[in-house]
């Protein structure tokens, strides 16, 4: 085992990139390693949703050589200390914090090999609720990088000021375990500012999705888009619905609109049933090459609400095509969006396409405002943070 620096926990597999977690977890780690401090990664081999596979370790070794991958089971012990944790996350103080230290001799040989090491200063965990998966504290220094925050999922979901037990629940969970880290990052500007006000001021960084600049393909010219809007989203439970309604709204305005759908999203049953009844909708499946996508189309579209920041709407700007986003969409966007993200409505989609000089300028914007998601500017945040708790 060698020498690392920097632990970083996700409960399960990342590299297939299956997911938005996932695409948040290889850019975390891509700029862990930027940072020059020397990084090993924690996780579990057969974890329920998102198990380690031999091509996901040999994957994982190509992309990120540098780095180590320590695997541990999870294990039926594991997971009743997960359920203890979560439980008295919720009453918080002495408890709370016992249970969270609560530390299973032998169920983790893994990290505890990792927790040997001197050289060990810094854990970054994914997800506000990993805190709870891990069998016992795993570094001196924690952060916590939040993703998104399940409770206000919830709240959401609720008629505005009916907050029932589980949204309450969640957040007193939530809050309890961002408590216990040193510091914490929130992709979300909305969220930044939510934390800021219950955690204190000192603790909360700015960490935006970090994207590399797209070049789009200059072989594939925009002259005769294919689609005017595209969309790419797995099948999550957010993406099915938003999908759905927003091809029945576009439906509805008898314009015409050519959208293609990409992604996982693409099997869900009620958006393929929907999608087929549809002129002009294409559902594409996977697709590997979203720089040609991108490319083959006027703007992009983001119905889906929620929290957290949607990375597709950050790649879809910087490929340089503005986005129609959802209200939840756009909550989470850094300052400045305006002249390239707008509201789903038909006289603002109908402005921006079919005005040749709207559509210019507003793919300009793009371009433009997009640059403050770029890798290198949010790499500097992410070494500020580790150099600052190691």
């Amino acid at each position: 085992m060698g020498q690392a620096e920097v632990l970083f926990f996700f409960t399960g597999c990342f590299v297939r990139m299956t997911d938005g977690c996932h695409v948040r977890a290889c850019q975390d780690l891509e700029m862990l390693v930027a940072t020059d401090r020397s990084v090993a990664v924690y996780s579990y081999r057969n974890h329920g949703q998102w198990p380690w596979r031999e091509a996901d370790i040999e994957n994982f070794h190509r992309r990120f050589p540098t780095v180590e991958l320590v695997l541990d089971d999870w294990t039926f012990t594991l997971r009743i200390a997960q359920k203890v944790r979560s439980i008295a996350a919720i009453v918080g103080g002495r408890l709370g914090t016992w249970a969270q230290n609560i530390r299973i001799p032998g169920a983790s040989p893994g990290l505890d090999k990792l927790r040997e090491l001197a050289s060990l200063r810094v854990a970054v965990i994914s997800y506000t609720w990993g805190a709870s998966h891990l069998n016992g504290r795993p570094a001196p220094r924690i952060i916590i990088d939040t993703h998104d925050l399940m409770s206000l999922e919830r709240i959401q979901e609720r008629p505005a000021g009916m907050l029932d037990l589980a949204a309450y629940s969640r957040l007193r969970q939530e809050l309890f375990y961002l408590g216990l880290a040193d510091e914490i990052w929130s992709i979300s500007y909305s969220e930044f500012w939510f934390l800021r006000a219950f955690l204190g001021v000192a603790r909360i960084r700015m960490v935006p999705p970090a994207l590399r600049s797209w070049e789009l393909t200059r072989d594939i010219s925009d002259q005769h888009p294919r689609f005017d809007l595209v969309f790419v989203g797995s099948d999550n439970r957010w993406n099915g619905k938003s999908v759905t309604a927003l091809l029945r709204t576009c439906d509805a305005w008898g314009i015409g609109l050519k959208i293609g759908i990409a992604g996982a999203v693409c099997t869900n049953e009620e958006v393929r049933s929907v999608a087929e009844k549809i002129p002009g909708v294409e559902l594409l499946g996977f697709v590997d090459d979203l720089d040609r996508l991108y490319a083959s189309a006027r703007a992009a579209v983001c119905p889906v609400e929620g929290t957290g920041t949607k990375i597709k709407l950050i790649e879809a700007l910087k490929a340089g095509r503005p986005v129609f986003a959802a209200a939840g969409s756009m909550a989470g966007l850094l300052p400045g969006y305006e002249t390239c993200v707008f509201p789903i409505d038909r006289n603002t989609v109908e402005h921006v396409l079919h005005d040749p000089r709207s559509l210019a300028a507003a793919q300009a914007a793009a371009i433009s405002y997009s640059k403050v998601y770029d890798m290198d500017i949010v790499t500097e945040q992410v070494r500020s943070s580790i150099k600052h708790l190691a």
